[in-house]
Formats: structure tokens, sequence, C-alpha cells
């Protein structure tokens, strides 16, 4: 019969991604935390500074990117019209 060496292939891959599913555990809040009845996280609070300092460290990233973007932008335009320029000699 045809196909079947493709048909062992399929078979074999759905018994290896069956062997894979069942060594994946799931995490419960126990894993998580380590302790039991634990509810509440302990985060830590930002000062004003800290908040600051960040903002002022996302506008210049974002500023960085915009700057970026627009080169790219510029570089991709001066390029096809160099290659129109060309194309029309």
């Amino acid at each position: 019969m045809g196909g079947e060496g493709s048909m062992m292939h399929a078979i074999k891959s759905l018994q290896n991604n069956r062997s894979l599913l069942k060594r994946r555990k799931t995490k419960s809040k126990d894993d998580v935390y380590g302790k039991k009845n634990v509810t509440m996280l302990n985060l830590k609070t930002s000062t004003r500074k800290d908040i600051n300092r960040i903002r002022r460290l996302m506008e210049v990233e974002k500023h960085k990117n915009t700057r970026v973007t627009w080169l790219a932008m510029g570089a991709t335009i001066l390029f096809f019209v160099l290659c129109y320029l060309l194309v029309m000699q």
C-alpha cells in the first residue's frame, strides 16, 4: 500500500507531541509564591524621583525611535527616487 511511510511519520510526531505535553507541569499558587494562603505580593513603591527619572528615560527613548523612523523613511524615499531616475534614463 502507498502512503505507509507518511502515515508512520504522522503517528510518530503525534506520539512525540503527546509525550512533550505530559512533561509539562501546571504551576499552582504554591509553586509561584512558595507559601500556602499567600494572596498579596509585596511590591516596591516608587518615589516621585524614580517616576520622573523613568519618564525622562522614556521620553529620550521615544525621541530616538522617532528620529530613526524618520531617517528610515527618508532613506527609503531617496532610494525609490534614485531607482526611478535611473530607470527613466
